[in-house]
């Protein structure tokens, strides 16, 4: 597990995160040395799917550079053949959460979509230093469904500690988010 204290300056440790030149606002919100750790999954960035949606984001911000990232948020859940609209208060509802699993879908639409929404939200911020207030309710609903016990569960297993270190993760997630 990263250090969870605040006051983590990443630009001490080096001036690119990913081949990305971090927003120095990004850096004083994002001051937990977890936020930065690329070596862990349980981390923004640590996935695959963190990693790569970082890429992409920095790709597509490059190529619609006056855009609203809500335009970028559309296009990734009709990438997924989800309708925005269903990505809502409800998904953090245990029965859809249990639902999800039963059809065998949690891998891609809990895991891998909530991912990709929030390492696209905090790529805005390392690349922009904020994150568009028309994203903030998508990334903080990925984070709470993230946060479930039913999706820790099926995400981590019986491995208490990666559960902790994960909910305690995105709980600074949600304090970030506010911020940016």
């Amino acid at each position: 597990m990263s250090d969870i204290s605040r006051g983590f300056n990443y630009l001490k440790t080096s001036n690119k995160f990913l081949n990305i030149t971090p927003h120095p606002r990004a850096v004083e919100i994002a001051d937990y040395e977890f936020f930065w750790n690329e070596g862990d999954a349980l981390t923004p960035f640590g996935s695959d799917e963190g990693h790569i949606s970082l890429l992409e984001v920095k790709n597509w911000i490059e190529k619609n550079p006056n855009t609203p990232m809500i335009d970028c948020i559309q296009w990734i859940f009709s990438s997924w053949d989800v309708n925005i609209k269903n990505y809502n208060e409800s998904i953090v509802e245990n029965t859809n959460i249990l639902r999800i699993i039963q059809d065998h879908d949690f891998d891609e639409l809990i895991l891998s979509l909530d991912i990709v929404l929030i390492a696209t939200g905090f790529g805005q911020l390392i690349i922009e230093g904020k994150i568009d207030e028309d994203i903030k309710n998508i990334i903080h609903l990925a984070i709470l469904r993230q946060m479930n016990s039913i999706v820790l569960d099926n995400f981590l297993g019986d491995n208490e500690d990666w559960k902790h270190d994960r909910f305690n993760y995105l709980t600074i997630l949600l304090d970030i988010l506010h911020k940016a």
